[in-house]
Parts: structure tokens; C-alpha cells; sequence
């Protein structure tokens, strides 16, 4: 296997982006458009907070991820997004991205990170990933998302800045 590469997302990786999101089978419709949305504010405006970084190997998209700074906070992050695709994962795509996201954070000045995610099925393997990682449960908000999708918060400390 090739080494992962790792990169600011550039503007051409749109439509791979969305062809990875659909590729995993997990996100409706709104989810995949709400990727989208977020990917153009990234891509139109450097000041709107998202930040994307594209994982590649050989060529290949194989994952991204989307972060950006927490508004009104001192070095709270937010990890929007991080998909990999299905053949790719449990190969280290995933965690080469969430640690991308982390050191860059931390040179930001980052303190901690915080992930949104469902506790449906689909998503079972997305908090045990972060568990992996070595991210707390912090929450579970049951009924968030809709009846029987609950919430659950995980945050990443970061040891320094």
C-alpha cells in the first residue's frame, strides 16, 4: 500500500468529495447537500470557517474531513465531518486525518475538539472510531437527531498547545 497523502482540499476535489459521501451508504440526502454547502463556503470564502483536507492514495480520494474553529470559544474546534471510503477504512485513512485535523488545531491553538455524532447503527462504527482515538463521550441527547436517533457528543483534550 501506498503512503496516504494529505492535503488542503483543493477546489477540483468537489465532486469527489460528494462521490465519496455517497459511496459510504450512511447520509441522506440533506447530509450529502449539507457536505456540499459547507465544501463551497470552504471553497468561495477562506473566512468562513470550514476547512477541509483531502486524503489520497495513489491518486485516489480515500477521505476528507471538515473542521473548523468554534465561534465564541478559546481553541474549541469542531470536527464537522470525517468520511472515508468503505474499502478504505480500518487501513489508517481515517485516523491520518483525524490526527491531521488535531496537529493542525493545535497549531491554531487549539485545546480540545469536539464530534457530533448519531447513535443509530450506521454510525456505530464512527463512535468507536473516535473512541479509538481517544475521544470521552461527553453526552447522549436522546431523540436529537429524531425519534430514536439520539446525539452523542464525544470531545478529544489535546495534552498542550
Amino acid at each position: 500500500m501506498s503512503e496516504i497523502a494529505l492535503h488542503p482540499s483543493p477546489p477540483g476535489d468537489r465532486q469527489e468529495i460528494l462521490a465519496l459521501t455517497r459511496a459510504t451508504h450512511v447520509f441522506t440526502r440533506a447530509e450529502e447537500d449539507t457536505v456540499l454547502e459547507l465544501f463551497d463556503a470552504y471553497r468561495d470564502n477562506p473566512a468562513s470557517g470550514y476547512l477541509f483536507i483531502s486524503a489520497r492514495n495513489a491518486g485516489k480520494l480515500e477521505g476528507f474531513a471538515c473542521w473548523g474553529e468554534t465561534a465564541l470559544t478559546e481553541g474549541a474546534f469542531d470536527l464537522y465531518w470525517l468520511c472515508t471510503l468503505p474499502d478504505a477504512q480500518r487501513r489508517g485513512v481515517g485516523r491520518a486525518l483525524f490526527e491531521r485535523v488535531q496537529q493542525l488545531a493545535r497549531e491554531r491553538g487549539g485545546r480540545l475538539i469536539v464530534i457530533w455524532t448519531s447513535a443509530t447503527g450506521p454510525y456505530a462504527g464512527a463512535a468507536r472510531f473516535y473512541e479509538r482515538m481517544g475521544c470521552a463521550r461527553m453526552s447522549r441527547i436522546p431523540d436529537f437527531y429524531k425519534p430514536g436517533d439520539d446525539l452523542l457528543v464525544y470531545v478529544k483534550y489535546f495534552e498542550g498547545p
